[in-house]
């Protein structure tokens, strides 16, 4: 597949930025067409039939009020992107300029290795996010596409209204509303793989950054000259800036993800357990395309979670280094230049979300404390 090809290896997030083109909000400030097409598209079809549905069951109210918040969070994440993606592009060319310096066989055979990685990583991601949207939509095709067969030789049954729409007896309105509900899914499936993609590639290259730095202070030879040390301290400084940088482009996307994340979950589970207790034959392909969701969800907060304390590591590695050094030996001019990065180094580097809780595994499990807590409160009401 030509989109997912790589021609130079050392390219940074190279899926990333096409999805980003794919996605409508490439690098120039033309007004992005596309993009809000599909944001009106999403707002128009899958909110509003929301608020028309008719209620007349608990598992109506927990199914709706489910379906408004992950409609919701899809959409909060698309503005988000579209309004942090310059920061996003400053990013990948600050990231980029420090991976083209010159380095040693050792740095430089590092870098290319762990780049190759982060972006096969990313290839094979979007091929399951690929794999995940046809699954989507494919399965409540196939499941319902007989029973509307079924029922226009049979009108039987309380219809089920999408805009005025017959969905549940006349084939062409069900068609025209299949149609609909597949762009749904396409622009969900494209709004989440670009934001992983993104996110988790900027995350683990700007991680890789630091370790870049250890190495370059762990090469240092016991009677290092000033041209070295600068060298070093300027690298440290370029990458302290990208980390910076980073902190910006994702620091309300972070604080989305996390919020949004216990209301969905309890929701989620919520509507999964009662609607499977509720159906006589089992799980159905309702049940797996919620189930479906609601892993994707949690293999996003996880994984912000998982690489936020791996960049936390990747961070303390290098004052682990700097303490190592044998700074006494040096002169004094160049211990005061050593002492400063230490100082630097001592100040710990932890992704925020919103500046107001921090994002790692230990964040990940409070946020699954309280959506199972939230679960049992929605389940004693109900």
């Amino acid at each position: 597949m030509q989109f997912l090809h790589i021609d130079d290896p050392s390219e940074v997030i190279p899926i990333g930025l096409r999805l980003l083109n794919l996605f409508g909000l490439p690098r120039n400030e033309s007004f992005k067409r596309i993009f809000w097409f599909q944001w009106v598209f999403f707002f128009v079809f899958g909110i509003i039939p929301r608020f028309l549905v008719k209620i007349d069951e608990p598992i109506a109210v927990v199914r709706v009020g489910a379906e408004i918040v992950y409609t919701m969070y899809l959409i909060v994440q698309m503005v988000a992107l579209y309004a942090r993606r310059q920061n996003l592009y400053q990013l990948v060319d600050m990231l980029q300029e420090c991976l083209s310096k010159s380095y040693s066989d050792n740095v430089h055979a590092f870098i290319v290795s762990a780049n190759g990685k982060i972006t096969k990583s990313t290839i094979t991601y979007s091929k399951c996010f690929m794999g995940v949207c046809i699954s989507y939509i494919g399965m409540p095709t196939i499941a319902t596409s007989a029973v509307i067969v079924r029922n226009m030789r049979n009108y039987t049954g309380e219809p089920e209204d999408f805009f005025d729409l017959d969905i549940r007896f006349n084939l062409l309105h069900y068609s025209l509303y299949l149609g609909a509900v597949s762009v749904l899914g396409a622009i969900g499936s494209l709004i989440l793989c670009t934001k992983d993609v993104v996110d988790f590639s900027l995350i683990r290259t700007t991680s890789m950054l630091f370790q870049v730095t250890a190495m370059q202070i762990r090469e240092l030879p016991p009677w290092a000259s000033q041209t070295e040390l600068k060298l070093v301290i300027k690298s440290h400084r370029s990458t302290l800036q990208c980390a910076t940088k980073l902190q910006q482009a994702l620091n309300y996307a972070l604080l989305i993800q996390l919020t949004f994340c216990t209301a969905i979950w309890c929701l989620l589970l919520f509507y999964i357990l009662l609607l499977a207790s509720l159906i006589s034959e089992g799980f159905t392909s309702k049940v797996l395309n919620v189930s479906l969701l609601l892993l994707i969800l949690t293999y996003e907060t996880y994984s912000y979670c998982k690489l936020g304390t791996q960049f936390t590591t990747m961070a303390d590695e290098v004052l682990g280094e700097l303490q190592q050094l044998a700074w006494y030996d040096q002169s004094v001019a160049m211990q005061k230049q050593i002492n400063f990065m230490i100082q630097r180094s001592q100040k710990c580097i932890v992704l925020t979300a919103g500046k107001l809780f921090p994002v790692n595994i230990a964040q990940f499990s409070e946020i699954v404390k309280k959506s199972y807590s939230f679960y049992l409160v929605l389940k004693d009401i109900f």
